[in-house]
């Protein structure tokens, strides 16, 4: 028997059990372009006007930052290029994680993988089949985003470059996940090692965007690679090949890594517990989200940092940017107004993770209860209430507290860096964000505590969200639309005529989803494992 023995009958099983998992992932990433693509016309009059954004945009750090140069909006492709290829290159990369994680290291938490490993099947054969699972869902997206486009008029060369440029994230980052997944001890430890990486390869690719001369490191990181295809521009293949020889190395490598740790366990093992737990269900809640808070923390830290020094670099950029030094010598913004609107939209950014936190943090509190601890916890002389409580607590203080930090920490790297900007206004902007913060996590608990089966849509909520608070100004979206992002509303602490009413009707429908939770969770059947 080889060691890739049994490998094919995995892979259909897999296919089997994944179809309606993966399905949503492929038709949501391939409808964003679609749509941008459609809708082309509807936002822009001509060619004259999108060339127009483009110069905009191009003397917008914070949008580089987020979604990469703007260049080729003189059509359609072009600029549905520029509007969803960083997003699409990292839900590629998530769904291709999520994918190897669950059959990879998911199954040995759940102790399938046992059963799976002691049939005729090779010692390869699992992780194989995961990985080629995440490797077909890639190029699933690719085609399908080739083909939705070529069927609104994009020729067949640009729907297969943006595909391309998704379906290699997916491929990179499967192998990725294939490594993290023989590293942690757990499947949720092994997609947070996953996802750090995506985030830092965003990161990098962000910063090599908005610097002057930061365009070699791009080719530091994998999405860095795939923004170098360009597949509105030259459409290179090297950057392409780079994705592909990643994923293949690191699919290697991990199953390299795979026969040489113990089976159940990762090359980061655990630490054994106290010998007798008496900390209560709060202490025990904080225990057992140690990890993903500290982890968090240690993310927005970074990505204040990092952010903080962009902002450094701002004064340089404006100096050399012609419609900028336009603006500053008519009076029409000044420099200080100018770095204080790219540091909002930063601590935006940053609240929008604490947010996608607070739901992280809620899930796992479903998924507690779906592999059968709650009824034992309950079975303790617990209320429902009182067991739900510490969710929520930690759900909404820990990724606040952890959103604030890294408004401080950018607050105070910039600076030092020498901006002229006031490290006060940026703080208590970081402040001002929370409650937009706040209503993304009970969102979270309200889905865990009345219908744990659709917390999707809080994840969908989120994208939603994302997508309007960012594009929705600049595709001429109404008013009312906009407002539906509490994102959006949140006005600016410099500002002599900002709006807080806003504010305060986000803090009251996040106290009724939050009692809408408590009530649900209380009255509704305990789902066991």
């Amino acid at each position: 028997m080889t060691g890739f023995a049994g490998t094919g009958r995995l892979l259909l099983l897999a296919l089997r059990i994944d179809r309606f998992k993966l399905a949503p992932w492929v038709l949501i990433i391939a409808f964003f372009p679609v749509v941008s693509y459609n809708g082309y016309s509807a936002v822009f009059s001509g060619p004259r006007e999108a060339l127009a954004l483009e110069a905009s945009m191009g003397a917008n750090p914070a949008f580089m930052l987020l979604v990469g140069p703007a260049e080729h909006f003189g059509t359609a492709f072009g600029f549905t290029a520029w509007r969803v290829g960083v997003f699409g290159m990292f839900f590629a990369a998530l769904m291709a994680v999520f994918a190897v994680t669950r059959h990879a290291r998911a199954a040995e938490d759940s102790g399938q993988a046992e059963l799976i490993d002691s049939g005729a099947v090779g010692p390869y054969a699992r992780l194989t089949a995961a990985i080629l699972l995440a490797w077909i869902a890639s190029a699933a997206v690719g085609l399908a985003v080739a083909g939705t486009l070529a069927a609104s008029g994009a020729t067949a060369a640009e729907g297969l470059a943006l595909g391309a440029q998704f379906g290699g994230m997916g491929v990179a980052f499967s192998g990725v996940a294939a490594i993290t997944s023989q590293v942690g001890a757990f499947s949720r430890t092994a997609n947070t090692l996953a996802t750090g990486v995506l985030v830092l390869s965003y990161v990098l690719r962000g910063v090599a965007d908005s610097l002057t001369d930061g365009q070699w490191l791009l080719w530091t990181n994998p999405m860095g690679w795939g923004e170098l295809i360009r597949p509105a521009g030259e459409r290179r293949v090297l950057p392409l090949a780079a994705l592909v020889a990643a994923g293949v190395a690191t699919a290697v490598a991990g199953g390299w890594i795979s026969r040489r740790r113990d089976y159940g366990s990762g090359l980061i093992g655990q630490r054994p517990g106290p010998s007798r737990w008496q900390a209560g269900i709060w202490g025990q809640t904080a225990t057992l989200n140690r990890a993903p808070m500290v982890t968090w923390l240690a993310t927005f830290v970074f990505l204040g940092f990092v952010y903080g020094l962009v902002t450094g670099t701002m004064g340089d950029f404006f100096a050399k940017n012609a419609f900028v030094r336009q603006l500053i010598a008519t009076r029409s913004a000044t420099e200080t107004d100018l770095t204080f609107t790219f540091v909002s939209m930063l601590l935006l950014i940053l609240a929008m993770g604490g947010g996608v936190f607070g739901i992280q943090l809620a899930v796992r509190f479903a998924v507690e209860e779906e592999e059968g601890r709650a009824d034992w916890v309950l079975s303790a002389g617990i209320s429902r209430s009182g067991y739900f409580a510490p969710v929520v607590a930690v759900a909404v203080v820990a990724p606040a507290i952890a959103a604030v930090i890294g408004g401080v920490v950018l607050a105070f790297t910039a600076v030092a860096t020498g901006t002229a900007i006031d490290a006060g206004d940026v703080v208590r902007q970081a402040f001002a964000t929370v409650p937009a913060l706040w209503l993304t996590a009970a969102v979270g608990l309200a889905f865990v505590g009345v219908a744990p089966l659709f917390r999707w849509i809080a994840w969908l909520l989120v994208v939603y969200w994302l997508i309007l608070t960012v594009f929705g100004p600049l595709l001429k979206a109404p008013d009312w639309l906009l407002d539906t992002s509490p994102f959006h509303v949140i006005p600016s602490v410099t500002a002599s005529d900002a709006d807080w009413a806003p504010v305060g009707w986000i803090v009251a429908i996040t106290v009724a989803l939050i009692l809408a939770g408590f009530i649900g969770y209380r009255i509704r059947s305990i789902r066991g494992g």
